[in-house]
């Protein structure tokens, strides 16, 4: 019987937003987005060794798992998450109260060390609580500490009601920070569900309706301005007891709507990269205070930073270092782990920047060198492939 299971719960905000309202069991999300997430959740497996087990939300076919020998392949199993962890050590993408309900009392059985294997350390990471993981991933939460160290957007906000969005509108109608629109978020969201965006500074008829019906579900919400992103990008690390490892920063690749389609590591210029070493070092700064506010509410952990270089209405390129704050496993540790894990393989050059492209209905050229980490088919068809970058 295998002694370890890593549970890829990627819909883990559904938990969290339950847990925050005082409801005893989540929402089911549509069957298409389980489906996606738990084929995309296939690529925990580089934190497998042989003998693993895989937990997904649903089933997933088990010959989609392809890429290289140094992947290993972990038995897949989905259903009830207590039988299945039963008697194991667990790693989880999230920690939700279901996760700790069926978490195994034992600790880590090797100490960390920053110098081992990243697909090794998290398995030694110490455990946050549900409750602090989901107070540190509630988007309220990273908007106060916005406010706090001055990194607010212009007009953003956290708005308790209907009402109290339409008196903001009003109030910042005139200001050109919103002049190309809004988004109103849920405090628990992923992937670009549950929001409201808005084209204009103005609400109409059907942005009211949404907003209302999110504010009934979701209670307060977070407000900004809609801004012209120019380039996406993460930042992983890891929150200790007593101190804080950087891991460094990757760039984000998402659709024109702000939803995620894959990471760089390392880019060459002039692929997708901090513009400027002050960038570099306020995005650190951050990271670190980030971290830091964690540690304060008890989460420990993996930890990743969401930020984005956005153009403003005078056609001033700026920076904004706190977007996003996701307390748990994220696509930027599994790049990182993967990369590492494969700089021992023949068969790709991990050395050479790369681009993880995870998701649906991607093109790929034959012309760049590719590795397929899982093969796209249904129910869902989303795929995943490990592909280097060539240099300018």
């Amino acid at each position: 019987m295998a002694e370890r299971i890593i549970i890829g719960n990627l819909d883990c905000e559904t938990d969290f937003a339950a847990a925050s309202a005082g409801n005893p069991r989540p929402p089911a999300l549509p069957r298409h987005v389980l489906e996606n997430i738990a084929a995309a959740s296939t690529l925990l497996r580089v934190f497998c060794e042989e003998g693993d087990l895989l937990w997904t939300p649903v089933a997933v076919d088990g010959g989609r798992l392809t890429g290289p020998p140094e992947l290993a392949r972990p038995s897949l199993t989905s259903g009830p998450l207590a039988a299945a962890a039963e008697k194991r050590t667990m790693l989880a993408w999230g920690e939700t109260g279901d996760v700790a309900a069926a978490r195994s009392e034992r600790p880590p059985s090797h100490p960390f060390r920053e110098e081992a294997p990243l697909a090794e350390n998290l398995w030694n990471l110490p455990t946050a609580t549900p409750g602090a993981a989901a107070k540190v991933n509630d988007k309220r939460f990273c908007q106060q500490l916005r406010e706090k160290l001055g990194l607010a957007l212009p007009t953003s906000r956290i708005v308790e009601s209907i009402e109290e969005l339409e008196k903001h509108l009003e109030a910042e109608k005139n200001r050109p920070e919103l002049s190309g629109g809004w988004i109103l978020k849920a405090p628990f969201s992923a992937a670009g569900r549950l929001r409201v965006v808005s084209a204009g500074p103005e609400a109409g008829e059907l942005e009211l309706k949404r907003a209302r019906n999110l504010f009934e579900a979701q209670g307060a919400l977070v407000f900004e301005p809609w801004v012209e992103r120019t380039a996406d990008f993460g930042f992983c690390s890891l929150v200790l007891a007593e101190r804080t490892i950087l891991l460094g920063s990757h760039g984000l690749e998402t659709s024109p709507q702000g939803r995620f389609r894959g990471l760089v590591f390392d880019p060459p210029p002039p692929a997708v990269s901090l513009a400027a070493p002050a960038d570099q070092a306020e995005l650190e700064a951050t990271v670190a205070a980030a971290s830091e506010a964690a540690r304060e509410e008890g989460y420990l952990g993996p930890l990743e930073i969401d930020c984005w270089s956005w153009r403003d209405k005078n056609g001033t390129d700026r920076f904004h270092p706190l977007g996003e704050i996701n307390a748990r496993i994220s696509f930027g540790l599994v790049g990182r782990a993967i990369i590492e894990k494969l700089s021992c393989s023949q068969d790709w050059l991990v050395k050479e920047p790369a681009r993880l492209n995870i998701g649906t209905g991607q093109a790929h050229s034959e012309d760049v060198p590719s590795t397929e980490l899982l093969s796209p088919e249904p129910p869902d068809g989303c795929g995943a492939w490990l592909q280097q970058i060539a240099a300018p």
